[in-house]
């Protein structure tokens, strides 16, 4: 609860609510946010409704309103027919629209113009209200209105400037010129809605007292006014309204459904009104069920409706026309023989300021007939506003020069002290005593003008004209009542920039634009008298559309229209309600109000943290935000198709996707939480997904995180969620993919980081479609500036962004320096998965015909009953899996690696097939396996044949990879193995023939590189393993840094995968590992030793197998044992270990010696060497060929 005594200016609850939060649909959505609309949100909270209020402008507070000339023209929008210097964006607090004849002053912030007027509560005179132009509800009995304008005023609480405060000088002054006028009894002080001793106001807030600065017109910082916000606004917030700023509404449709309203618009969010392109085109929207109320001011609604008109709504053609500019007319008595004290600002305290903006008037609206009333004004005091005071004293100076006339002798000494005076103030200061601006007065003049302004669009933007009123017969009799009264104090008539030059005026009261119709048809108005809007020429309206502001006045008022708009409105709800059956609750109050304060009502619920517990994880922002554009194709096949596919297949159907998305930057929290995340915001359009702009209802960026599908790569992560106008939920899953291809590579870095691979799906996970989308340089470039920080500047906050931005681009170096960034032994990953696979059932312990014992192990089918069985009709022979070179003390075989989605084993027992998995002595015993070659390993192969055939009763199917392949081909071309023994054989990357890749023939050229490192490290070469001479190696690891590989994707910074390429040829194209294995490679690379290694170079180096001898055993003879025997051969395009012509060489040989239907080869696109066995995709790629050679 607030402290009464405590002076803070904004002690009430901040009312605007994160953009993020904003529901799809409420009961009733106010556009909007000054007098009527404020009546319209406050009313509709409390008869239950659930009301979303959308305001263009931001949320100022009293204490921030500026109050320099550099924050005001900071905050200073021209628009309209300008070129100005200080054009800038609709979302600032000040707007001039300049048009044809006639300009206008509103404010665009929460609480509309009633944050910036001087808060006169003046009721429309009865003969006003009977002029023709109003409908005849109000012109026949204007006192419907009494009721309603009470009403406001218990809200408003307007009080006049009390008898006991200090006199001011200007109110005096006004005072006495009514007495010149004959018109003393036309004076009073002028009720405002202004507090003049602390309390609390009818919403609950704490108002303080009137500081007397008259700084009204640039904000109050006193805290003392009852503003729109501090009232009907603050009530509404704690009857459940939730208010969203930065909304500028650009059209109203009816829904789809026929039921409610759609309201589109665009978010003013972390610039993205840089985008032009997107800003107006990507719109959000929400629906009103219920109840849509038009209050964005005159100006503001009539644009709405101009362009709602042009997107198809039916109107009355009146949208637009017999605008009003209140008769305003600013006129200045500069330099008269009295002091007014007239400036605002107030440095020193009441006593010595010049009080409310304005305190009296001169009401001259005596009327008893329709003429009469139109001749009715109204003369008010005002105040100069102290940023703009260099602007005018200049301005009034140059027109004093411009009006001199040669005085008469008796008054040149006045003429000459007149002079003396505006020297001092120029010199001196414009408030210096005695000085020319502070004998300088300033009357606000309210009248009737023609109503003859208008409003259209001009290429969709509003174009403002009407006659220039200063010309005018009306004008000039106002004008001469003025002169004499200035004159008569000595002063110099001075007026504004634009009618000292132009004639023109400008306006802060326009009205009209929707104007209330005086026959209730479309024919002589917008709206009927409750506001409601005609559907055309008739009295039909749109049901649930309705104006509630100044655009529904007909005519000019002649006084301040605060209070009619307020009644006009609050009399507008009081029927409305009546025709729904909606209970207003007028009597309960809200207690005190502070700033800690809740709502009393909340009908929000979708966003709940605890629904989406994917996207709402714990997470900071740092306080600041960007807008990006992404834009590409996607494809609505279903069908499992590749990224780049979709894309094509996406632009040939011209399916187009486009995201405007605004991302406020989040660091995660909590100790297991590192990094950063992005919380997401705004529109995605596709034609093929919806009709109109879906919007992101959740969403979030992810950076870099590790990826878990491919190796050495991080990436960035959009989840999104978006609903459609057709009420449908789709899921976006994007991603971005950062790895060493971008490596030393401006391009490729460029394309990672702006490109975006998406996958859509429903609500009900229904796979919908995939695509591509990119950022374009344009949009890059445009992306920059919209980085915008969401909380004040302060060092905190810079240091933030800053932290930020090394850590993004530290995370980008890390794949662009990929040669240089500092290598890795990986340790063990995802060891959950380990339980996740069927281990062995039983191993052997098989001796080979030499007397070395050899592992052989075996996993059983899975029955037929089990719901991993798939039936593919094999013949469930028994499979023999021979591996290549992977050393002595490999926890897992590679056909059986756990961490693999599906490996070899796994895929063939779900077959029904048994599986045997041999470990050669290379991979026993390190005494043994020190001491061996492959030639010595086809005993080891012979026995695990000898010992499968003993136990089944099909012949064993064989699938080798490398040297476990070579080793087969051994023993059947010296005879140790029987081919008829075999059902058929798969041969990968190497069988007979062997011709090393590039990089492999370079380093087998000469037995030196081994002979060294045996020197230098002994006979073991360690992959997985430890090692006891650990600086030999770890400068073999610095050394291994720089191996050279064809493709940048496979450099990578794991140590063990560069042992591997060291000792065996690069093993994989990287592409086609997921991090789990590739960060596993220890677990199944052990090492190797270095006699193994000078066999298998002098095979590579001179082409085929070799005995221990290095006798060749590539004979006719040992090839003929080989006949009748079934090969698969499978090879990698990208293979740099053997080069692909290998199993080629193999192929040719054995179908042009024995025919070609028992030979098959087949390559696997982009595949390496060992990856088409351990590869994350293997088994769709690769594995079903085994199968259906198997099933042959």
């Amino acid at each position: 609860m607030a402290d009464l005594d405590n002076p803070k200016p904004d002690d009430y609850p901040r009312l605007s609510r994160p953009f993020q939060s904003m529901k799809a649909a409420y009961d009733v959505v106010v556009v909007g946010s000054g007098y009527g609309a404020g009546v319209a949100a406050s009313r509709m909270a409390r008869a239950g409704k659930s009301v979303a209020v959308l305001e263009l402008g931001w949320e100022w507070r009293p204490g921030a309103y500026p109050y320099t000339s550099a924050q005001c023209l900071k905050e200073l929008n021209i628009s309209g027919s300008s070129s100005w210097l200080f054009a800038g964006k609709p979302t600032q607090l000040f707007q001039l629209i300049l048009g044809n004849g006639q300009h206008a002053f509103v404010a665009h912030a929460l609480g509309g113009c009633s944050l910036v007027n001087a808060g006169v509560f003046l009721e429309a005179d009865q003969g006003t209200l009977q002029l023709s132009p109003w409908p005849p509800e109000i012109k026949n009995d204007p006192s419907v209105l009494q009721t309603y304008y009470s009403r406001a005023a218990d809200m408003l609480q307007p009080s006049t400037y009390p008898a006991d405060h200090p006199p001011l000088k200007k109110l005096e002054h006004l005072r006495k010129q009514a007495i010149y006028l004959g018109k003393k009894r036309n004076f009073y002080r002028v009720p405002l809605t202004t507090s003049f001793q602390r309390g609390r106001n009818r919403a609950g807030v704490t108002i303080q007292p009137n500081g007397g600065s008259g700084n009204e017109c640039t904000g109050q910082n006193d805290g003392s006014k009852h503003s729109v916000a501090t009232t009907y606004l603050t009530d509404a917030w704690y009857w459940g309204t939730e208010i969203f700023c930065g909304c500028e509404v650009r059209y109203v449709e009816k829904a789809p459904d026929g039921h409610g309203y759609l309201v589109f618009f665009a978010w003013h969010g972390s610039g993205r009104s840089v985008f032009e392109k997107d800003f107006k085109t990507q719109l959000f929207w929400v629906k009103a069920n219920d109840l849509c109320f038009l209050g964005a001011g005159s100006l503001g609604t009539t644009e709405i409706l101009l362009r709602s008109k042009k997107y198809g709504l039916s109107t009355s053609p009146m949208v637009g026309r017999n605008m009003s500019s209140n008769g305003d007319m600013l006129v200045f008595g500069y330099n008269g023989d009295e002091e007014i004290n007239g400036i605002s600002g107030n440095p020193t305290g009441l006593s010595n300021g010049p009080g409310p903006l304005i305190t009296g008037v001169i009401d001259n609206r005596e009327a008893c007939s329709s003429k009469e009333a139109l001749a009715g004004y109204v003369i008010e005091d005002g105040c100069i506003p102290a940023p703009f005071l260099p602007i005018i004293q200049i301005m009034l100076m140059l027109q004093s020069l411009r009006d001199y006339t040669p005085p008469r002798c008796h008054r040149a000494m006045q003429q000459f002290s007149k002079g003396l005076s505006g020297i001092k103030s120029l010199i001196l200061g414009p408030r210096v005593p005695a000085g020319a601006v502070q004998r300088t007065a300033t009357y606000l003049v309210m009248s009737h003008d023609s109503n003859e302004l208008t409003m259209a669009l001009m290429n969709d933007k509003p174009c403002f004209r009407g006659p220039a009123e200063g010309r005018s017969e009306n004008w000039a009799r106002i004008l001469k009542i003025l002169r004499n009264m200035i004159g008569r104090t000595g002063a110099t008539m001075g007026f504004s920039y634009f009618y000292g030059l132009y004639k023109d005026e400008v306006t802060v009261h326009p009205l009209g634009g929707a104007n209330m119709s005086r026959d209730g048809t479309g024919r002589e108005g917008v709206t009927n008298h409750l506001g409601q809007v005609f559907t055309g020429h008739g009295s039909e309206v749109h049901d649930g559309l309705v104006c509630c502001d100044a655009s529904v006045i007909p005519t000019s008022l002649a006084v301040n229209p605060l209070a009619t708009i307020s009644a006009l409105a609050e009399r507008s709800l009081d029927r409305i309600a009546q025709q729904y059956n909606y209970s207003i609750n007028m009597s309960s109050t809200n207690g005190d109000l502070d700033v800690s304060s809740e709502p009393s009502v909340s009908t929000h619920d979708l966003h709940n943290p605890q629904d989406h517990p994917d996207i709402h994880e714990p997470s900071r922002s740092i306080g600041w935000q960007f807008t990006e554009v992404l834009a590409g194709y996607i494809s609505m096949q279903r069908n499992n198709i590749d990224f780049t596919v979709a894309e094509a297949l996406g632009k040939s159907a011209s399916s187009e996707m486009r995201m405007f998305l605004t991302v406020e930057i989040c660091r995660k929290q909590g100790p297991e939480n590192r990094g950063y995340e992005g919380i997401c915001t705004g529109t995605v359009s596709c034609c093929a997904l919806s009709a109109e702009t879906m919007r992101v209802t959740e969403g979030k960026v992810r950076f870099f995180v590790q990826a878990e599908t491919t190796a050495e790569a991080t990436t960035i992560i959009y989840s999104l969620h978006l609903l459609s106008l057709e009420g449908i939920i789709f899921h976006v899953e994007g991603h971005k993919v950062i790895d060493s291809a971008a490596s030393l590579s401006p391009r490729e870095m460029w394309k990672a980081t702006t490109t975006v691979y998406l996958r859509i799906a429903r609500e009900d996970l229904m796979k919908v479609g995939k695509g591509v989308l990119h950022i374009s340089w344009p949009s890059f470039r445009q992306q920059m500036k919209t980085f915008c920080a969401t909380e004040p500047l302060e060092l905190r906050v810079l240091f933030a962004l800053l932290i930020f931005l090394v850590y993004f681009g530290l995370q980008l170096s890390m794949f662009f320096f990929r040669p240089f960034v500092s290598m890795r032994k990986p340790g063990n990953y995802l060891q959950h998965t380990l339980a996740a696979k069927q281990g062995p059932l039983t191993q052997f312990d098989v001796r080979a015909k030499d007397g070395i014992t050899v592992l052989l192990q075996v996993y059983e089918p899975l029955p037929v009953t089990d719901q991993g069985y798939i039936n593919e009709n094999l013949g469930n022979p028994p499979i023999l899996f021979l591996p290549g070179v992977t050393g002595v003390g490999a926890r897992h075989s590679i056909f059986a690696l756990p961490f693999q989605r599906c490996n070899m084993v796994e895929y063939f027992t779900a077959r029904g097939c048994r599986c045997y998995v041999l470990t050669p002595r290379w991979g026993c015993d390190n005494s043994i396996a020190a001491d061996c070659t492959v030639y010595d390993c086809r005993l080891d192969v012979a026995a695990a044949l000898q010992h499968i055939s003993s136990q089944e009763e099909q012949k064993p199917y064989v699938v080798a990879h490398c040297q476990g392949s070579v080793a087969l081909a051994m023993g059947l071309l010296d005879g140790t193995i029987d081919s008829t023994q075999l059902l058929g054989v798969t041969a990968n990357s190497v069988f007979i023939n062997q011709r090393f890749a590039y990089w492999n023939s370079w380093k087998a050229a000469t037995p030196l590189l081994i002979r060294l490192y045996e020197r230098v490290a002994g006979n073991l070469f360690p992959i997985g393993t430890s090692h006891s001479n650990r600086l030999v190696q770890r400068v073999l690891d610095v050394v291994l840094r720089f191996y050279p590989v064809r493709r940048r994707r496979d450099i990578c910074t794991s140590t063990l995968c560069r042992r591997t390429s060291f000792a065996f040829g690069l093993c994989w194209n990287h592409t086609n590992l997921d991090t789990s294995i590739h960060e596993n490679i220890g677990q199944f690379f052990a090492g190797t030793h270095t006699k193994i290694l000078e066999h298998i170079t002098c095979m590579g180096t001179r082409g085929g197998c070799l005995d221990n001898q290095l006798n060749p055993l590539i004979t006719p003879e040992n090839l003929r044992r080989l006949q009748g025997l079934p090969v698969l051969f499978i090879t990698g395009t990208a293979n740099e270990v053997f080069e692909p012509e290998s199993t080629l060489r193999d192929y040719e040989m054995l179908r042009r010696r024995f025919g070609e239907h028992l030979y098959r080869r087949f390559q696997a696109e982009g595949y390496g060497h060992l990856d088409t066995i351990v590869g994350k995709s293997a088994a769709e790629d690769v594995y079903w060929k085994v199968a259906d050679h198997l099933r042959c």
